[in-house]
């Protein structure tokens, strides 16, 4: 909740400021970095059991990762019927308009075949859509891989800006050639361009996250000393990559892998690392840091996390997606009206006719732009909390200021 008092100063930081100049109260900026209220995790649960090899979820509480409530009473939510009708190491990717969700898996069913078959496994993965997280479509295998590869596996994707399109990442094992991060390309999760070598010398199980504030990415994976895992960054998808940090759960966990990476909802400064400990069948140990380009993690304390939980995926959702997915009332695309790409607006004209007319310099709002994975989306919101007057007076616009703040100027 508001407090009147904050909104009051910051109203008057407005009048007295150019639009330029303003910027927020460190405390206000960190409530206000998302339009996200929870996270949704998304994961596997084993090949001890029939059922371990389906995609199961959890939603945090409160806002915390180290809270978390099962989905459908702690069941499965999909279960694929194609391919080798298992799944593992399942990854949730939000469109960059924020209209669609695509869920990717490992195609493979230890359970049934008692193997990991790395010489002649799936060169697919399989693919589930929804627009809100609720409804999913039919599971569908996508080849990806070579006629060569041995398999493929941990499958991941990101939103590639130089591209405009997903970038697809694996595990592969090129026969008579190696391991490699391999690569493809996407538009919609049913096309895919030819697969190509990737990443080399970057181990196994890569996930790869975009720090908006420095536009930096980084990829976590399995490599390095001690079966643990490596942090490498890079500003830009296709490298160079340069390593930050190894062995990281080094005296936690004895070795890791299938590692998963986000950045939290309320501190931005934050970042989580997960790492699947799976030598002793514990699932995720969670590691925190707040200096990612530093590459310092400590383990988290205080975390409870679903049981089970294995080689999975975590993102941020709204009130609305959180309770379409358990329970409530669903709606498609997630509130996204209008993408604008990768940068901000420069203006946007406000349409609220109940709203007041504000004056020079005041805040305006009543649809907000917020960073929607790599995007900036036009959401129905209150500006972003402002519940004054949402539209300009006459001769002035709306315009964008920073991510959480507007005013209207000439």
């Amino acid at each position: 909740m508001w407090c009147p008092l904050l909104l009051l100063g910051l109203a008057s930081l407005a009048m007295a400021m150019p639009y330029s100049n303003v910027s927020l109260p460190n405390a206000l900026e960190a409530r206000q970095t998302s339009s996200f209220t929870d996270y949704l995790f998304v994961y596997f649960t084993g090949e001890g059991k029939a059922d371990g090899e389906r995609i199961y979820m959890s939603v945090s509480n409160n806002n915390s990762p180290a809270s978390w409530t099962q989905v459908n009473g702690g069941n499965s939510i999909l279960t694929s019927n194609v391919g080798t009708k298992g799944v593992r190491d399942p990854s949730i990717i939000r469109s960059v308009d924020g209209k669609k969700f695509w869920i990717i898996a490992t195609d493979l069913y230890v359970y049934s075949s008692h193997t990991y078959d790395t010489e002649n496994g799936s060169k697919s993965i399989v693919v589930w859509e929804s627009s809100d997280l609720k409804n999913w479509s039919a599971a569908r295998l996508a080849q990806i891989s070579p006629s060569n590869a041995g398999m493929t596996w941990a499958p991941d994707a990101i939103w590639d800006p130089s591209r405009n399109q997903y970038l697809v990442f694996w595990t592969c094992n090129l026969k008579g050639d190696g391991w490699y991060i391999m690569k493809s390309y996407t538009s919609d999760f049913k096309t895919f361009s030819a697969a190509e070598k990737f990443l080399t010398g970057a181990g196994m199980d890569a996930t790869i996250a975009l720090d908006k504030s420095t536009n930096t990415f980084y990829r976590i994976s399995k490599n390095g000393p001690g079966e643990l895992i490596e942090e490498a960054s890079a500003t830009s998808l296709n490298g160079p990559w340069k390593v930050v940090s190894q062995q990281i759960g080094l005296n936690t966990i004895p070795k890791g892998e299938g590692p998963l990476i986000f950045q939290d909802n309320a501190s931005p400064s934050k970042w989580h690392v997960f790492i699947d400990d799976y030598t002793r069948g514990r699932g995720y140990a969670p590691f925190e840091t707040t200096n990612i380009a530093g590459g310092k993690w400590a383990a988290s304390t205080g975390f409870s996390l679903p049981p089970g939980n294995r080689h999975g995926y975590i993102i941020g959702i709204t009130a609305a997606e959180r309770s379409c997915v358990t329970g409530g009332a669903c709606s498609s695309n997630s509130g996204a009206i209008t993408t604008v790409g990768s940068n901000p607006p420069a203006t946007t004209t406000v349409s609220n006719p109940s709203g007041a007319n504000q004056t020079p310099y005041g805040q305006c709002g009543g649809m907000s732009y917020f960073n929607i994975g790599p995007a900036w989306v036009l959401r129905k919101t209150q500006g972003q909390g402002w519940s004054g007057p949402t539209i300009c007076a006459s001769g002035l616009t709306c315009k964008y200021s920073n991510d959480y703040y507007s005013q209207c100027v000439q």
